[in-house]
């Protein structure tokens, strides 16, 4: 299971802001919450929270664009492990 984070903002600068501040949970959360929909057969993988009232998720139409997203956040970072399964994950859903 993915650690859910609550992002909040009131405007879209912060809203920037905090997504940048939170890449790394955004990116891991995107990456075990697809793989979390996938094996549970949800067609929506869940994010985060949104100013405590809204959710942060993908429909499953994006999920490969976001775990391309995701891939190349984690070669950014050096994590070659997260990008590994990234991979793994993005060959079971073609």
């Amino acid at each position: 299971m993915h650690k859910v984070i609550n992002i909040t903002y009131e405007t879209d600068t912060e809203f920037r802001q905090q997504m940048e501040k939170h890449a790394d949970i955004i990116h891991n959360n995107t990456l075990y919450g697809i793989d979390e929909a996938f094996n549970t057969e949800d067609d929506v993988a869940f994010i985060a929270f949104l100013n405590h009232d809204s959710i942060m998720a993908i429909p499953e139409d994006q999920w490969l664009e976001n775990l391309d997203n995701t891939l190349n956040y984690f070669i950014s970072t050096e994590e070659y492990e997260k990008c590994s399964e990234v991979k793994q994950l993005m060959d079971k859903l073609v």
